[in-house]
Parts: C-alpha cells; sequence; structure tokens
C-alpha cells in the first residue's frame, strides 16, 4: 500500500480509522522506522516537541512529538508519536518534506505514525481516501466509492461536466461538500441517515448503492446512470426537510455506477 506520509511510500495500517480512533496508524513494511514527510504543502500551525513514551499520556501528551499543517484547501494534517520534529512553528513546507522520524512518543505501543486529516472546522475525518491522493478542493466537490476495485475514486466538481464513478462497477458510497445528502442502502433497503458535508459519506460499505438525494437548496440538480440498465435517469432537484422521499435519483432496486452533479 502507498502513503504520501511516507519516505519510501509503503505502509501498512495496524489501525483503522473509526469512531474511537480518528485517525490511521501506519508501519513502514520491513522496518518500524523511517522519515515522516508532508502530504500536501502548507504551513506549520503547531507543533508539539520533548515528549517521553508514555503510555498513559492524555490530550494533546498523548500524541508524543507531532506537527500539525494547514494546507490550501483549509484542511489540516496531524503527524504523531515522532521521534523528533524537523520543522519549526509557521513553517512553509512543500509536498514531500521530511517533518520528522517515525518514533513512539506519547501514548504509543511500538513506534508508528497517527495520521490524521481534518477538514476547514478541524473536525477530524477519514483519511484513508487521501493516503494516495490528493486532499480535495473542498468548494463544490463530490466523489464516489468503486465497490468493485474498493477504493475512493478522484473527487468531481460540480458544473465540471465530469461524473464520479466507473461505469459498470456499482457505487456503495458517496460523499460531497457544502450540502446535506443520503444514500439508499440497496442490501438493508432502507434510507441510511443525512450526511452534511465531508466528516463521513452516506453509504454502508460494502452495500450497493440504489438511490441519492441532495438538499441543494434549490441550487442544484442531479442524476445518476443505473449499472444494469446502462442509461442516466433524468436530473432532479433534490428534497427538502418537509417532502423527504421526493426529488431522489435511482431506481432503489437497481444499483448505480455514475453520479453528476450539476447547478441549476
Amino acid at each position: 500500500m502507498k502513503a504520501r506520509v511516507l519516505q519510501n511510500n509503503d505502509c501498512r495500517i495496524t489501525t483503522d480509522y473509526k469512531l474511537t480512533h480518528r485517525g490511521l496508524d501506519l508501519v513502514k513494511y520491513y522496518s518500524e522506522t523511517c522519515n515522516i514527510t508532508a502530504h500536501t504543502e502548507g504551513v506549520v500551525v503547531w507543533l508539539q516537541t520533548g515528549q517521553p513514551h508514555n503510555t498513559s499520556a492524555k490530550g494533546n501528551a498523548s500524541y508524543g512529538n507531532c506537527v500539525k499543517i494547514k494546507h490550501p484547501n483549509g484542511y489540516y494534517t496531524l503527524y504523531a508519536h515522532l521521534k523528533y520534529v524537523n520543522v519549526k512553528l509557521n513553517q512553509k513546507v512543500s509536498k514531500g518534506q521530511v517533518l520528522g522520524y517515525m518514533g513512539d512518543t506519547g501514548k504509543a505501543y511500538g513506534a508508528h505514525l497517527h495520521w490524521e486529516v481534518r477538514d476547514e472546522k478541524d473536525n477530524r475525518i477519514n483519511p484513508t481516501p487521501y493516503l494516495d491522493a490528493d486532499l480535495p478542493n473542498t468548494k463544490a466537490a463530490y466523489q464516489a466509492y468503486d465497490n468493485k476495485k474498493k477504493k475512493w475514486l478522484p473527487f468531481v466538481k460540480i458544473g465540471s461536466n465530469d461524473y464520479a464513478g466507473n461505469f459498470k462497477n456499482p457505487i456503495s458510497g458517496f460523499r460531497m461538500a457544502d450540502y446535506p445528502y443520503k444514500a439508499y442502502d440497496m442490501v438493508k433497503k432502507k434510507w441510511l441517515p443525512v450526511v452534511n458535508g465531508l466528516s463521513d459519506y452516506a453509504g454502508n460499505l460494502p452495500n450497493n448503492i440504489g438511490a441519492i438525494a441532495i438538499n441543494g437548496g434549490g441550487k442544484l440538480k442531479y442524476r445518476v446512470h443505473l449499472l444494469n440498465s446502462n442509461r442516466w435517469l433524468g436530473w432532479v432537484s433534490g428534497y427538502n426537510t418537509n417532502d423527504f422521499y421526493n426529488g431522489f435519483a435511482g431506481n432503489l432496486n437497481e444499483p448505480i455506477d455514475g453520479i453528476q452533479i450539476d447547478y441549476k
């Protein structure tokens, strides 16, 4: 597996992102030590040094020696448990620049990198889609999860005439910036909870999605492409809180393999 935050790119995930662990724990293949590198250019907005190994540490001390970077799109990345820190506060860093060395400072049970991605509001989100991919341009962007390739596909901008998905590969996850949205789980045969923004996604991997609905505030239209029928359905304008099930795109009982969003 490739990871832009390790100098040699190869890594394995030892702890996945979940509600009780809002980050990824990564180690280098064949070795537990390596240089930690900046995922994307940005500015160091917080760092912590001089921290010992302490499995009882709490709060910020649990991160050990760490670096937090703010990126041009307003997102943040955080790199924790470093053996040492190689940058300074307010320093501009470039993509791939060495930030420090993998270690076990703070609350760590062995040398590894704890890596976080945070949105513009500093909310921790799932870093997995960005291990070897760019952070999103969060303004009017959306993406789909390819259930055949088992990965998040690149972000697409609203109104770009592009679409999210791979024809012939079903979609099982969907996320977008700025607007509330939801998805229909074909396995559970029900609409899943509404999601707002990029901090989560609509879907229930690996269950295929049969429809989506977006509350675009009267500004958006969207449509989906049907996997089995190999055709686009008509444009819809979305639901609102008073008419929840009106205006969804999809057939519920047929998986979708493409999503396209445009301005009205």
